[in-house]
């Protein structure tokens, strides 16, 4: 068999590959992804991968019969689902991860979104499953949760139990809202990483929906929030540099570059990495080398509250109920797709442009929700004006916006 010759990569080409993504203005799209944990409806217990009864197997089946699209299998068994409406991925606890085809504007998105939740509505009718509207388990304990069946998830549940004693309720009995936003330049990646990662105390108290645990109320508006602090310090959380003045695409790769890798992919699957920073990685050369299809792989086991692809994703946002969902991408949308108030957001975001002040105030928001204060500032007071302005930015210009669908699911949230 020929040796495989793969050169070495450098910071620069990693750097580059954010940068190749720069969309124009009149490029941008808005993307969503919503996960959603399922009970046999018979018995209120998670469901598992497979078996008699209410499955996680027989929804992702159903789900392909209902709207079409190709199976994405691992070994033999189907994890998700890859189509042109978007697809189905299964997180570790059987959370079924819906991630949207990315939408021209805030009312295509609202059609796709209202087009899945009708499918699982469906689903749930006909397979006796019942979709919890909550982001953490609130029941069943942490040691009764199924595993699915991807290599993926059993190298991550070695490594980040280790990390964290909260790490296996993170991954198997958490659901949240993420949203994906395009950049044209540096300056727009850095604005738009800033100040959705600065205004991300007001999103989790604004969507915090997680307050029950193990049949009991767990004193906070968002629990999934606490399960985060303890899952890996290493990779979640926002490190200082976001914070420094200087922060950039460079300066992002090269903290990325030094959190420690989980897994490479090598043949049809993964390996474990050994932990190794993927500084480390960089020197190998032939067929040891990374790859960038390595580099997207480690991108995507980075877990802080803002991360980058090739678009911004924010990740602050619990699961809501089904009737507030689209305000998510929304509120994103108005206040990251419009200069004006990007420009507000980031002075918006002001006091907790530090890593101790915005550590208290995610702490804060965590634990009271609209109620919090955090060095004499009111979260619910900051998270309404940010949902003001982004009615606003919705309303004079947002890329993405759209007519009808924003600005009522925003509106929804001032009653």
């Amino acid at each position: 068999m020929p040796r495989i010759d793969r050169g070495k990569l450098t910071c620069p080409q990693l750097a580059a590959y954010f940068r190749a993504a720069f969309r124009p203005r009149s490029g941008w799209l808005v993307g969503i992804e919503v996960e959603k944990m399922g009970l046999d409806r018979a018995t209120g217990r998670p469901l598992a991968y497979d078996g008699a009864g209410a499955s996680v197997r027989s929804a992702v089946e159903a789900y392909r019969e209902a709207r079409g699209g190709a199976f994405v299998y691992e070994g033999d068994r189907p994890v998700g689902i890859d189509a042109p409406w978007g697809g189905i991925s299964l997180e570790p606890g059987g959370q079924f991860e819906w991630s949207a085809r990315p939408a021209k504007d805030l009312d295509a998105l609202d059609a796709d979104l209202k087009a899945h939740l009708d499918t699982l509505a469906a689903i749930g009718e006909a397979k006796g499953i019942r979709w919890l509207d909550v982001a953490v388990q609130p029941e069943a304990a942490v040691a009764s949760m199924p595993w699915m069946p991807k290599a993926r998830y059993g190298i991550m549940r070695d490594i980040l139990g280790r990390q964290g004693a909260l790490a296996h309720r993170m991954m198997t009995q958490t659901a949240s809202i993420q949203c994906a936003f395009d950049f044209a330049s540096d300056e727009d990646w850095t604005r738009k990483f800033r100040a959705a990662a600065l205004l991300a105390p007001a999103a989790v108290a604004l969507f915090a929906n997680s307050s029950r645990v193990d049949g009991k109320e767990s004193g906070y508006a968002s629990y999934r929030q606490r399960i985060w602090r303890e899952t890996d310090p290493d990779r979640c959380d926002l490190p200082a540099i976001v914070f420094d003045k200087a922060f950039s695409i460079d300066a992002w790769v090269e903290w990325v570059c030094d959190v420690p890798t989980l897994f490479l992919r090598r043949g049809n699957g993964l390996a474990p990495s050994g932990g190794a920073p993927f500084r480390a990685l960089l020197d190998r050369c032939g067929c040891d080398a990374v790859t960038m299809e390595d580099w997207e792989l480690h991108l995507s086991s980075i877990f802080t509250e803002v991360r980058s692809y090739t678009y911004v994703e924010v990740r602050s946002a619990d699961l809501t109920p089904d009737n507030r969902i689209l305000a998510v991408p929304a509120l994103w949308t108005g206040l990251l797709y419009n200069d004006d108030a990007l420009d507000r957001a980031l002075a918006l975001g002001a006091p907790f442009d530090d890593p101790g002040a915005w550590r208290r105030a995610m702490d804060a928001a965590a634990k009271d929700g609209l109620a919090a204060r955090s060095d004499g500032v009111q979260l619910g007071d900051i998270a309404a004006s940010a949902v003001s302005l982004a009615m606003d930015g919705l309303s004079n210009g947002a890329a993405c916006a759209g007519t009808l669908a924003g600005v009522p699911a925003l509106a929804r949230l001032l009653q």
